[in-house]
């Protein structure tokens, strides 16, 4: 079968960059992605391995508003004839590809719908941008949604990436729960022993929402001397990153690492003490798991996605996302190596059913066994 995939945009190293790129590797279908942008220089390398096929201006959009505009291309892009069928990987604006690509079995992939639109979310994105342009937000995010449910109705069948997904899908009424399968994204697995060094690491995209600024206050309320905080990921809000290094100015106990090559990024997950994931109400998160592979325990919040892939107390810590929280965590496992060597045995044994390969042979089971 040959199958076409449709991302927006392949501009970063993310989570939903990673699972098209897992995807494409290694379906047993012919695969074609297809995408707005693609930015070699900021996302995989792998993905030049990858059959990409630019349908955009390669221009890469950088305000919040050129970005929503750029993305509402997906309206008119065009798939070329030729595939059989065609997955729309979904972070927001993708679906919209499917108003107008509908003659062959369409499916998605959702790792969220678009979190602007989400009446959980709105308020927040509506709060960060000018006040003059607040009546645009408010009836752009109306014709969006009279779009996306518009495009949501030519899916053959969902699949979200957690249960946290599927709820907001069916609450936001997209699609009825009958059309939905939950497929956890993998991991890249890596059973190679790292040594603990005093350094809790935060790997994330450098976004806002994924409050990185919460983990420098709860580490200063820790007042752990022999500990350093290492806050690493793509600088994805470049104004976000300057704050937090003017936050952290004059502070040796804590690093902010931007953009960092394969081989570091594994040095860090592989030599850390323990991880923190706080990112405000994740749709899934892919570090969790990837913490476990390791062999480290990860303190999170106690909301969305990584309510379905820690045992708490077990293979991590889920606490309220207040700095006090995290602090009374983090200073738990300063205090005992033996719990945290421990809680890393159970989260790598934990990390082993979320492989990519088991990902991948799940996506196609369910894209075959709803052939029309």
């Amino acid at each position: 079968m040959d199958l076409a995939i449709y991302h927006p945009w392949l501009k970063e190293k993310g989570g939903a960059e990673k699972v098209v790129l897992e995807t494409a590797k290694r379906s047993k279908h012919e695969v074609t992605v297809y995408t707005l942008l693609y930015d070699r220089e900021n996302t995989f390398s792998e993905f030049e391995e990858i059959n990409i096929v630019e349908l955009g201006s390669g221009k890469r959009p950088e305000s919040f508003i050129q970005k929503a505009l750029y993305g509402l291309k997906s309206l008119t892009a065009k798939i070329p004839d030729g595939h059989d069928k065609l997955l729309i990987s979904e972070p927001g604006l993708g679906s919209l590809l499917a108003i107008r690509n509908n003659e062959i079995p369409i499916y998605c992939y959702c790792h969220t719908p678009l979190r602007a639109a989400l009446p959980e979310f709105k308020q927040t994105y509506r709060s960060e941008i000018p006040t003059i342009l607040k009546p645009v937000f408010d009836i752009g995010t109306k014709v969006y949604t009279f779009l996306e449910k518009k495009a949501w109705d030519n899916f053959e069948h969902v699949l979200a990436n957690s249960e946290t997904t599927k709820e907001r899908i069916i609450a936001k009424g997209l699609t009825h729960e009958e059309k939905i399968d939950v497929v956890n994204p993998g991991a890249d697995i890596d059973n190679s022993k790292g040594q603990y060094q005093n350094y809790f690491l935060y790997p994330s995209r450098f976004r806002r929402y994924k409050r990185q600024d919460l983990a420098i206050e709860a580490f200063k309320e820790a007042e752990l001397e022999d500990f350093k905080l290492v806050l690493a990921g793509s600088a994805q809000e470049q104004e976000f990153v300057q704050e937090l290094r003017e936050k952290t100015a004059g502070l040796r106990n804590i690093e902010i690492k931007t953009d960092l090559p394969g081989d570091e990024w594994q040095d860090l997950y592989k030599n850390g003490y323990a991880v923190l994931f706080l990112a405000e109400k994740e749709d899934w998160g892919i570090i969790p798991i990837e913490a476990g592979s390791y062999g480290k325990p990860v303190i999170a919040v106690n909301e969305g996605g990584p309510t379905e892939s820690i045992i708490n107390d077990k293979t991590g810590f889920l606490v309220e996302p207040e700095k006090k929280a995290i602090a009374e965590k983090m200073k738990e496992l300063a205090n005992n190596r033996e719990k945290v060597k421990a809680m890393g045995e159970k989260g790598l044994e934990n990390s082993e059913k979320y492989s990519w390969s088991n990902f991948s042979e799940k996506l196609d089971d369910v894209v075959d066994l709803h052939d029309l």
